[in-house]
């Protein structure tokens, strides 16, 4: 008896070679907006501390005769209590800039990594299952924009019910469900099927399929979920792919 795909799709998460296809990216990503965010920082001190302890160094003309004017700013800014409260403010939020940005980036990334997750599992577990992915370039482009424009529809036609409490809720995330969901259905089955096969397997095994990738959109409503666990998302949905072509053949 086979595993559950999410259970399946968890252990191969857990792998060396997942966990780094998931993390590579963010840390790599992490360190380099950390670097930038933090050295824009430590410029901003810098015009701080100048600001408070010689206001006549300053090389911007307008900060400087802004100064002169209220002199009251550099007794402030060269406050040890001032620079202080700016340096943990400074440094939560800059923090946070940096995850949330790396975060971001790690999604785009991880995006392309697609191929070598279906391909991973495909020779873990389906070798014995031919794995076509003919889905050219030119359709999945046209279908990717087909996709985009229904979401866009979806949204509008949904807004009416933006306004009405509790219904909100659930009107707010049927376009973005209908996004995420397409999107991954999309890349993963791009990558398993022939076009002919893909189309057939959405029409046929339309409410299985339904059921994962709504499970998979419940968990990327958690903080950071959505973000970190793509890797998992792809995993899951390729293992119930393989075993759908392994019963359409």
């Amino acid at each position: 008896m086979q595993k559950n795909i999410f259970i399946a799709a968890f252990e191969d998460f857990l792998t060396s070679k997942f966990l780094t296809l998931t993390l590579a990216p963010f840390f790599i990503t992490l360190i380099i907006f950390s670097f930038l965010i933090f050295g824009a920082g430590s410029e901003f001190f810098d015009i701080l501390n100048q600001i408070g302890q010689n206001p006549e160094s300053l090389n911007d003309p307008q900060i400087k005769e802004f100064v002169k004017e209220y002199p009251i700013i550099s007794t402030i800014a060269g406050s040890f209590i001032f620079q202080a409260f700016a340096g943990i403010l400074f440094g939560i939020l800059g923090t946070g800039l940096a995850i949330l940005a790396s975060t971001s980036v790690a999604v785009i990334i991880v995006g392309f990594f697609t191929p070598i997750i279906v391909n991973e599992i495909h020779k873990r577990h389906y070798s014995h299952i031919p794995k076509e992915g003919s889905v050219d370039i030119i359709s999945y482009i046209i279908l990717t924009i087909k996709t985009i424009l229904k979401f866009i529809a979806i949204f509008i036609v949904s807004i009416i019910l933006y306004f009405i409490p509790l219904i909100n809720l659930i009107a707010i995330n049927i376009p973005f469900y209908y996004l995420f969901a397409s999107l991954l259905t999309l890349d993963v089955g791009g990558e398993i099927f022939n076009k002919e096969e893909l189309e057939k397997i959405l029409q046929e095994k339309r409410k299985e399929i339904f059921g994962s990738t709504f499970i998979l959109y419940l968990i990327s409503l958690i903080p950071f979920a959505g973000m970190l666990l793509q890797v998992y998302f792809v995993s899951v949905l390729a293992h119930q792919f393989f075993r759908m072509k392994g019963q359409f053949k």
